[in-house]
């Protein structure tokens, strides 16, 4: 008589090799458009460099069909009338379905992350005006802001090269993922040696100065099959990428999606889902109100607009910043009936402050 038998397998994750780790996501901001790398095919036409996007997601392993976890069990294992449950070695069993789909998410997280936790473009890909030479000059890479900041491998890949010069690129890596290549430049230390392995999110460097520089930056150039890579659109794709799973972990440890990250392209698209007129003069007053969303109103209350209770004076505090800017129309703009807006706040008495009107105008005047 044979005996079924049933096997509980608890779920442990993989030891990674001992290296420092980045967080879990970094934050792209706003003013950052992804602009798609074109080349010139042999009638001299622009065409987009489909090779470009296949290296990326090749070397990611991802693929835009990729939107939905698989939990086909029957990958795992069989459970044939009469047999034992066979389980194979290095894939975990998990007790329901939602642990599997989780784990399937966060394993893809941690096979991705961006170079900088901020990213801001100061320098594109293509022509533009050489800083040292004084004309139009072919840029290889992009250049982000930042200074003595954490530089991260975005990919799993293989340290190849490691220089320490003065001239050029300065003190900089080559990392090979595979298909492509990525140069980090002008860097201020380098925490890796050529042939190490390394993971998304291993910090390679700290940016700097070195080299062929006016100021502190990090310049990255992509690579592959000898030819450069405009950088823009695969780090904006890295960013949207991470963002989409950060969102499904969340949906799926707790049932909900959290509120989006407060920037001000976010804040733009909830005045426009909450019918809010005037959105430029709107953000401005945000801005102006949280001290460009750093105020412990903001951060505590996730109040954007300093909105008071009639009674007594005090912040009304909000669950997500979202509800204050729905807080906004309910509370303010219920009031206006047309005409020059500026002028409606100041009859509102909308501010205390006599500067008010002429401190929103100059942001919004810069937006």
């Amino acid at each position: 008589m044979k005996v079924k038998s049933l096997l509980f397998v608890g779920v442990s994750f993989l030891a990674f090799p001992y290296q420092t780790m980045a967080q879990f996501y970094t934050i792209m901001r706003e003013n950052e458009s992804a602009k798609r790398a074109v080349n010139k095919d042999e009638s001299g036409k622009n065409k987009v460099d489909e090779d470009y996007f296949y290296a990326y997601q090749d070397s990611m392993k991802v693929h835009s069909k990729e939107s939905e976890i698989k939990t086909d069990f029957g990958d795992f294992f069989s459970t044939a009338e009469g047999h034992e449950i066979s389980i194979e070695k290095d894939v975990p069993v998990f007790v329901n379905v939602k642990d599997s789909m989780l784990f399937g998410l966060i394993k893809k997280r941690m096979d991705v992350c961006l170079p900088l936790d901020f990213i801001s473009v100061t320098s594109g890909y293509g022509i533009r005006q050489d800083p040292f030479k004084k004309c139009s000059a072919f840029h290889d890479g992009v250049d982000l802001e930042c200074n003595m900041s954490h530089v991260y491998s975005m990919l799993p890949g293989r340290v190849q090269k490691v220089v320490y010069s003065k001239k050029g690129y300065g003190n900089h890596i080559v990392l090979d993922y595979g298909h492509i290549q990525c140069l980090y430049g002008h860097l201020a230390a380098i925490t890796v040696r050529e042939g190490d392995e390394v993971y998304a999110g291993t910090i390679v460097g700290i940016s700097g100065n070195t080299g062929k520089s006016t100021g502190p930056h990090l310049h990255i150039k992509i690579t592959a099959n000898g030819k450069s890579l405009n950088p823009t659109p695969f780090i904006a794709y890295l960013n949207k990428y991470i963002t989409g799973l950060r969102d499904k972990i969340a949906y799926v440890r707790f049932g909900t999606r959290p509120p989006k990250e407060l920037n001000i392209n976010n804040l733009y698209q909830a005045l426009d889902k909450y019918g809010i007129a005037f959105p430029k003069i709107v953000v401005a007053q945000a801005l102006l109100e949280t001290g460009y969303f750093t105020s412990n109103v903001c951060l505590n209350y996730n109040n954007l607009f300093g909105l008071r209770r009639p009674s007594d004076g005090s912040y009304y505090r909000f669950g997500n910043w979202e509800e204050s800017v729905k807080a906004y129309k309910d509370y303010v703009q219920y009031k206006y009936r047309g005409g020059d807006y500026f002028r409606f706040l100041g009859q509102i008495g909308y501010a205390e402050d006599p500067n008010y009107l002429y401190k929103v105008k100059s942001i919004s005047s810069s937006l």
